[in-house]
């Protein structure tokens, strides 16, 4: 994959076995970037950014990136992973497991039926097995961490496995972990084949600067 950015002089390749690190020091850009690329994650097309496949087609990526500005809300209970892990489940489980669960859930409905038999109200219960309505009963949920590198490790998990974004865009990410952590979370993003960009400005260098 490649991005090109009009305003910028030089494409964004996104390799194999290859992690693009990018300072921007015009803290005008950066805003700009940051901006442009927040609003294709919430489904805004800008003509200003183009993403390119190995071919050099233009493909779409709208709300196909995750931009992830804040390391304390990292968006494990979005709607988009909530979605996406429902259909991962109803396009990964048996026929045996969905044949079991069809049967104790025409049990469970048998028993409300028998209960609502007791009021005067006209009432009904859904009789049909809908694995996602069955998974928000059972409250699935992801398991995060206090710790933000195994969050981060948790994120590559969660996009090799349900494939919600073709780009991960990680924003000022080395204010909140060491060098080597940084290292590891680059290999592992490699070794699981999930594209990752790390975006970041020279805010911290200046605040040095000045404070020296």
């Amino acid at each position: 994959m490649k991005i090109k950015i009009r305003y910028l002089d030089n494409k964004i390749e996104l390799n194999e076995g290859h992690i693009p690190v990018i300072e921007v020091e015009n803290k005008k850009y950066f805003y700009r970037l940051v901006n442009d690329f927040w609003r294709i994650y919430n489904s805004n097309i800008i003509e200003d950014i183009i993403f390119l496949n190995d071919e050099n087609q233009e493909i779409n990526c709208c709300n196909k990136i995750k931009v992830i500005l804040n390391y304390f809300d990292l968006g494990f209970e979005s709607k988009k992973y909530m979605n996406d892990i429902f259909k991962y489940i109803n396009e990964n489980i048996s026929d045996e497991d969905r044949n079991s669960l069809n049967t104790q859930y025409s049990r469970m409905i048998k028993m409300y039926r028998k209960a609502l038999n007791h009021f005067d109200i006209s009432l009904s219960v859904e009789s049909e097995l809908d694995i996602d309505n069955l998974t928000k009963i059972m409250k699935v949920r992801i398991n995060s961490n206090n710790e933000l590198l195994n969050n981060l490790l948790l994120i590559i998990d969660l996009e090799r496995e349900l494939k919600s974004n073709k780009l991960l865009i990680f924003i000022n990410l080395k204010q909140y972990l060491k060098k080597e952590e940084l290292k590891e979370l680059y290999k592992y993003s490699i070794y699981n084949q999930v594209k990752i960009l790390d975006l970041f400005d020279n805010y911290f260098k200046f605040v040095k600067t000045m404070l020296s």
